[in-house]
């Protein structure tokens, strides 16, 4: 048997067929758009929908898509047209689009512009062009238990006492003292705590204290992100793998190897005070009943925070679209001030726009009263068994997210995570002094970049 003609027909099947499934999803004719989306916030789009039909008179197709699915496809049909009209997706595809010519660039007024926050505008920017339009923002924060701890600590130096007391069992000591303000000592009492982890080498998260040193990844430039200039081989590069490196050896409190996975059970066992993840691991922390709750990084001891990447959820323009005007105005019904808070509220995305923020459905959320006897065949009252409470995880993660920076969204990006992440690795075992590991690790991103670019 032909085995390698076989394959070819195999392929060629195949194509056909994906080819064809494209096809169904093809961009719009007549008075019609297509949206292709992984979001699972399916009611707020459709209202968005009905909504946009409602005043222009043209329909809107909703196409789910899988997220792993979701760029491979857009990559094939977009270019041939049987992609969408518009697509959702983060913000850090859209250097590879725009480069690619697969998403086009968008006009807004300066009005209109004042009404997003300028990080997530920055994000879905490329080359001086404004290439999407922001549904929501996330970053990375501080969590804390609040059944142990009363507030965040708004000094790194107070949150390594703490936690140290926590790790030798004796938060007690601490009575009397400026520590009262964060400490509930009596639900402390008799528990085996540990005060702080997090997963140190994943430069994702790690790159806060980079950028609250000073250091930065590519230079930021009027014409956007200049990849031939990257500060991760820098004097600040340096202070800030120095600290991270005194939480282990100086002040005993995250180790070698720590992981994430691990982190999270502490902190889903109740025994840990705090942790630095990001918003999506809230819900994992809810289902365990664990009382958290969310803020900026605390400052370092130059004064300023860390500085968490920031990420944002962006809908798009396909560059090859029939209708981009009608698309456009679109991208801006989903992300109009009704669009941002109905999908908050149906999925807990934090809104991008100012007056979706201030929104009054936003300040306080339900909770269920603590002495409330609602059960699977139980009477409920709203009035009786719902009590409102502050929002203070909205608040927290748009106070980390105003002093952080957009994740860079150039393809460049793609030549950092791995030199850094084994850079990081290597200082913190202390395998490699850190000046020379990350001047190593800059080069090899510069050679990388240039090969990128040639």
């Amino acid at each position: 048997m032909n085995y390698g003609k076989l394959f070819c027909c195999l392929a060629a099947c195949f194509f056909a067929v994906f080819i064809v499934s494209c096809s169904s999803d093809r961009l719009s004719s007549g008075k019609e758009l297509v949206l292709w989306t992984d979001m699972t916030e399916s009611q707020s789009l459709k209202a968005a929908a009905e909504r946009f039909k409602e005043k222009e008179g043209w329909n809107v197709r909703i196409v789910r898509v899988p997220f792993e699915e979701m760029r491979p496809k857009f990559q094939t049909a977009g270019p041939v047209r049987k992609g969408p009209d518009v697509i959702t997706g983060p913000h850090d595809w859209v250097g590879n689009f725009a480069v690619a010519g697969l998403i086009a660039p968008i006009e807004i007024s300066d009005e209109k512009r004042k009404e997003f926050l300028s990080v997530p505008l920055k994000a879905l920017s490329y080359g001086g062009k404004l290439y999407g339009l922001p549904i929501s923002i996330e970053a990375a924060g501080l969590i804390y238990n609040k059944e142990f701890i009363k507030k965040a600590p708004e000094v790194m130096e107070d949150l390594i006492v703490i936690s140290q007391h926590a790790n030798q069992g004796n938060l007690s000591e601490l009575r009397g003292t400026k520590y009262d303000e964060y400490i509930n000592y009596e639900a402390c009492a008799g528990k085996k705590l540990t005060g702080f982890l997090y997963e140190v080498e994943d430069f994702y998260f790690t790159w806060a204290f980079f950028g609250g040193y000073g250091a930065y990844i590519f230079k930021d430039t009027p014409q956007g992100l200049d990849p031939e200039d990257n500060g991760l081989g820098s004097p600040e590069a340096v202070k800030a793998v120095e600290f991270i490196c005194d939480l282990d050896r100086k002040y005993k409190l995250i180790p070698q190897g720590m992981s994430k996975d691990i982190a999270n059970a502490r902190f889903m066992e109740n025994s840990l005070l705090f942790t630095f993840n990001g918003p999506w691991a809230l819900a994992d922390y809810k289902k365990r009943d664990i009382d958290y709750g969310f803020s900026p990084l605390p400052k370092l001891d130059n004064g300023k925070n860390p500085a968490v990447f920031v990420g944002v959820q962006g809908i798009y323009l396909n560059s090859k679209s029939v209708n981009k005007e009608m698309a456009v105005k679109f991208m801006e019904e989903v992300c109009g001030r009704e669009g941002e808070v109905n999908i908050y509220m149906e999925g807990g995305r934090i809104p991008s726009r100012y007056d979706a923020q201030q929104d009054s459905r936003l300040a306080y959320i339900p909770v269920l009263k603590s002495e409330s006897k609602v059960g699977g065949y139980s009477s409920f009252s709203y009035a009786a068994d719902i009590s409102m409470e502050e929002n203070d995880i909205l608040k927290g993660v748009l106070d980390s997210a105003a002093i952080g920076s957009p994740m860079p969204n150039i393809p460049q990006m793609n030549a950092v995570w791995q030199p850094m992440k084994e850079s990081v690795q290597l200082i913190f075992r202390g395998k490699e002094p850190a000046e020379k590991s990350l001047k190593e690790a800059s080069a090899r991103i510069t050679k990388d970049v240039k090969g990128m670019m040639e």
